[in-house]
């Protein structure tokens, strides 16, 4: 855990997790398909996220003593920010028919890697009843801007130390950055000295147009009646805090473009932030990147938001076609085909995989590709890696592709399971024989397996089972695999009675559009090492393009 400075009696410290790794939250006066978001969170926002969990999960019926003390103090003064590095993206949906007719809805959001906290530091001490309430309300806040936005709330006593903080009305750090304003809340002598003068403005505006027609009738105006003045007054909230409970129906209803009770605060913050970082690799650098991570998504009119992994082959082959195309001259280099410029293989698969992952919610589906290049992507690698904008095939629909991040193997470790180092492995997708199975020798299915490891420069396995039972996960020592006439006939004799493969994986495609396995067979592995081994580990037929692929498991 990283140092923390000790606390400040004089300020409050809120320390927000992005539980699924996501933030949603449109900006106030934008529309949603617009693509803007709000970032950081207004100070507006996070009051009234509050005020919202206070009512919804804490039974309030008002807002009273300490809780109302708490919002008067947090709302004084603006607070500074320490983000967490995101990069952005979106998904297009159509929403459901509305009078015959549908809405495509552009669904902007910022994604984090592991560890995404945000800390926001109000300048203010609180007395302990309040800090009681924030407490309370932040162990019960469930999401932060949209509900999408799912978050762990808490109230810290201190920050991380080393963070990079944005104050308000501070000026830029340095180059790189660029002026933003959040709505926040107005302290509370300031509300109340502009209410007072937007009243009295009201009053005599009122006051003049009833005069006017008392005039034309002939009549003595006396004055605006007691009930006037106070229907008048009703229509403004008392206070701050009444302010940020005022609903959306009832700010349209009264004609407000901005909530009462508000101003616009100006920070600074880094210009990339709100844009997908998609920077070439220095052409120059000493250590080429191997390793990049896209984000994928498909029009949602072909029904699918996210390609199935059933199909994972396919798509990754329609992907390193489509790689090829981008690729200097029109013709994939060696980083992508495996050969050398005189045609010779490269030894010990060094050229890129691509892998299919899902790192979101929706199971079994693919919403980013990660591909791994042990040899190094170099510049023409990286840029090609770049304009991939969308890939076609036949019979599959349409994908889009975002670059998410580009680096080491190991930066990825805590965004990307399989990319995690471990002793035991098991089948994310399909192992393919890459030869037809014999009954015994270096062709059997231990002795392929074994011969994939040493082709990678890897250990060999001191333990591959194969799993024979979907329900209980049951494994079977894949020595005692005997092969039968045909590419699909595999029993493992292990005990008394021989046991057939699970069929976890039938629905899986095999075969790449122009390639055919030499087997059939799909099987669920599992991989046991001496010392850890670092993933992506894939293996056997179609492992450049997401077969064969294992995940790390922790024993």
């Amino acid at each position: 855990m990283s140092a923390r400075t000790p606390r400040d009696n004089h300020e409050t410290i809120l320390e927000y997790h992005f539980v699924a790794g996501r933030y949603h939250a449109t900006p106030w006066g934008s529309h949603v398909n617009e693509g803007l978001l709000e970032w950081p969170p207004s100070p507006y926002r996070i009051l009234r996220a509050l005020v919202a969990t206070g009512f919804s999960r804490l039974g309030w019926s008002g807002i009273e003593g300490a809780a109302r003390e708490l919002f008067d103090l947090l709302a004084a003064s603006p607070p500074s920010y320490a983000l967490p590095e995101g990069t952005t993206s979106h998904t297009r949906h159509y929403m459901p028919p509305f009078k015959g007719n549908t809405t495509k809805v552009i669904d902007a959001f910022l994604r984090f890697s592991a560890g995404n906290r945000m800390y926001v530091r109000f300048p203010t001490g609180l007395p302990e009843a309040c800090r009681v309430v924030l407490a309370s309300l932040l162990k019960a806040q469930p999401y932060l801007g949209r509900a999408e936005a799912w978050v762990e709330a808490a109230l810290a006593d201190a920050a991380p130390a080393g963070l990079d903080w944005l104050s308000p009305g501070s000026p830029p750090p340095g180059p790189g950055f660029e002026p933003i304003e959040l709505l926040a809340p107005e302290d509370t002598r300031s509300y109340s000295a502009w209410r007072t003068s937007l009243v009295a403005k009201e009053v005599a505006k009122t006051e003049a147009q009833e005069c006017a027609k008392a005039t034309a009738k002939g009549k003595t105006f006396k004055g605006l009646p007691t009930k006037d003045v106070a229907r008048i007054e009703a229509r403004l909230p008392r206070g701050v805090v009444d302010a940020l409970l005022q609903d959306t129906a009832t700010l349209r209803r009264e004609g407000w473009s901005q909530p009462p009770g508000t101003r616009w605060v100006g920070y600074y913050r880094e210009s990339q932030s709100t844009i997908p970082r998609v920077v070439s690799a220095p052409r120059h650098s000493a250590e080429r990147p191997t390793t990049a991570l896209v984000a994928v998504a498909s029009d949602t009119k072909n029904v699918d938001l996210f390609p199935p992994l059933t199909n994972a082959v396919r798509f990754m082959d329609a992907i390193h076609k489509a790689l090829a195309r981008k690729a200097e001259n029109g013709k994939a280099n060696s980083w992508l085909t495996g050969l050398w410029d005189d045609g010779e293989k490269i030894l010990g698969h060094q050229h890129a995989s691509l892998f299919p992952l899902t790192l979101g919610r929706s199971e079994g589906r693919i919403d980013h590709v990660l591909v791994h290049c042990p040899m190094g992507l170099d510049a023409d690698a990286c840029d090609a890696l770049f304009q991939l904008r969308e890939t076609f095939a036949k019979d599959l629909p349409k994908l889009y592709t975002t670059i998410a991040g580009l680096g080491t193997l190991e930066s990825f470790a805590d965004a990307v399971p399989v990319t995690r180092a471990a002793r035991a492995f098991r089948s994310v997708t399909p192992f393919v024989p890459s030869r037809f199975l014999k009954a015994k020798g270096g062709d059997a299915l231990h002795g392929q397996v074994q011969r994939e490891l040493r082709q990678r420069n890897l250990p060999e396995a001191t333990r591959i089972d194969v799993e024979v039972s979907v329900e209980g996960g049951r494994y079977l020592p894949a020595a005692d695999a005997v092969a039968g006439r045909f590419a699909a006939d595999l029993v493992i004799r292990s005990g008394s009675t021989p046991e057939r493969p699970c069929p976890r994986f039938r629905k899986f495609i095999r075969a790449r559009a122009d390639r055919p396995p030499p087997s059939t067979l799909g099987l669920s592995l599992r991989l046991e090492f001496a010392e850890e081994v670092r993933g992506p580990l894939a293996l056997g037929y179609g492992s450049h393009f997401g077969l064969g692929l294992f995940e790390g498991r922790l024993k």
